[in-house]
């Protein structure tokens, strides 16, 4: 009896179990084109959904809607749509739709029975997407409408005296890496404004040279002369190229004129001809001759102000044209002249020629002329040079030719002295330049007649 008891019982649990796995699997099978319960792409419950079902339902909610949204920028002249359509910009629906889909693909059916009955749910996001390129080319012609390069005010001289002042220009830059960030914000993601709008950020830029800064040169501060009337043409010419470059030049505060750098290299096809130069201890022919007469009188201008020379350096033979000690030497690619503008007002620098004479005259504000400025030079040790004879028998007797011409030797102090209203308020030393002596060497004839 109890045998067949346990008998009885082990076959309803058979047709139990046999029964229960046909149902589930007629339940199951039910499922297998539609969405298991619990399934969500983002707030969307598509449980029971076909495929077809819940691409309409998310198309309808999200994909056609996204292509109705447009961003308007906007700058000062004009404002530019980005609509959705040619941003490319679109949710990936047919991706979340895959997901949802294969939900429940890698369980057994007992598990998907399970998960049909009492759903856990699935959250799905959906992606989204959009052309960063085309957002970078809209962005580029929204800059190339809306930049605007600064222009700086000009000054010239004009006949009479007067300077004539151009206008600046303030330009404009649009930041493109902030309303790129800006458009970005707006178009990823969801969003339930149709019609966005970003104001452009644009940047001012202030020109270096303004027109009122400008208008504070007003008088001259400072000139001085020197004379080339009996310079040869190739030395004339030189100086004409050297000053014409230099006439006009002008330095905001804070800037370092460079003599090289305005002057640019003495070349033949830039006009430049063949005059004396000192090389080493002596005179010789080459490119750029008398240059430094240009130079040298520019410094000297610049010395009857507070400027202070950045790099200066003076000549191994002293020049005839300009008081000892208070020469400035140049040589492109070697030597230079430089001065920095330590006013809080511009400098413009004239140069001039006439009857034989080089003029630089320096204008700024006429705040600066209540100083005024004397400079002295103190030469000490002078040294007479030595001349050197060579007995030469190729010449007659009585007959002598000069070599090397002899220099005198000398140390050289000169000294800036400035006057405030009249009062003499300081006292400085500008430079303490040595010449060396330089011996001369001149032949004689032995030959006899």
């Amino acid at each position: 009896m109890k045998k067949k008891a346990i008998i009885i019982i082990g076959v309803l649990i058979l047709f139990s179990t046999i029964t229960f796995s046909g149902y589930s699997y007629i339940k199951v099978k039910q499922w297998d084109s539609l969405i298991l319960p619990g399934v969500k792409i983002e707030n969307e419950d598509l449980t029971g959904k076909t495929k077809k079902e819940a691409q309409t339902i998310l198309n309808d909610k999200y994909s056609s809607k996204v292509l109705k949204k447009k961003i308007t920028v906007v700058t000062d002249e004009k404002k530019y749509i980005l609509d959705y359509k040619t941003l490319g910009a679109k949710y990936k629906v047919d991706e979340a739709l895959q997901k949802a889909l294969s939900y429940g693909n890698n369980m057994n059916m007992f598990e998907k029975y399970k998960a049909i009955e009492h759903p856990r749910g699935k959250q799905i996001k959906l992606t989204f997407e959009y052309n960063d390129k085309t957002v970078d080319k809209i962005l580029k012609e929204i800059a190339k409408d809306t930049d605007k390069k600064e222009k700086n005010a000009t000054i010239t001289k004009v006949s009479g005296g007067e300077f004539v002042v151009t206008n600046d220009v303030i330009g404009r830059k649009l930041e493109v890496d902030k309303l790129k960030t800006n458009v970005k914000s707006k178009i990823d993601g969801f969003t339930d404004e149709d019609v966005a709008y970003i104001q452009a950020p644009v940047k001012e830029i202030k020109p270096k040279i303004s027109k009122a800064s400008l208008k504070t040169i007003n008088t001259r501060i400072s000139s001085y002369t020197t004379s080339f009337g009996s310079s040869p043409e190739g030395r004339a010419t030189n100086i004409a190229l050297a000053t014409g470059s230099i006439n006009g030049k002008l330095l905001m505060p804070g800037d370092v004129f460079s003599f090289n750098g305005v002057v640019g290299e003495r070349k033949a096809s830039r006009g430049y001809k063949a005059a004396s130069i000192i090389i080493g201890d002596k005179l010789e022919q080459g490119l750029g001759g008398g240059i430094c007469q240009v130079s040298s009188t520019l410094y000297n201008a610049m010395l009857s102000t507070s400027i202070v020379s950045v790099e200066r350096i003076h000549h191994t033979i002293s020049s005839g044209y300009i008081p000892k000690g208070q020469d400035a030497t140049v040589d492109y690619g070697n030597l230079d002249y430089k001065f920095k503008n330590t006013f809080k007002y511009p400098i413009y620098i004239e140069g001039l020629l006439s009857n034989g004479n080089i003029y630089f005259n320096i204008y700024s504000s006429s705040t600066l002329t209540n100083r005024t400025y004397k400079i002295v030079n103190e030469v000490s040790e002078p040294t007479e040079p030595k001349t050197e004879t060579i007995q030469d028998p190729t010449m007659y007797e009585g007959q002598n030719k000069i070599v090397k011409t002899g220099y005198a030797g000398f140390k050289v102090k000169v000294i800036r002295k400035t006057y405030e209203n009249g009062n003499l308020v300081n006292t400085e030393i500008i430079n303490k330049d040595t010449f060396r002596v330089i011996n001369g060497v001149m032949k004689v004839g032995t030959k006899k007649a």
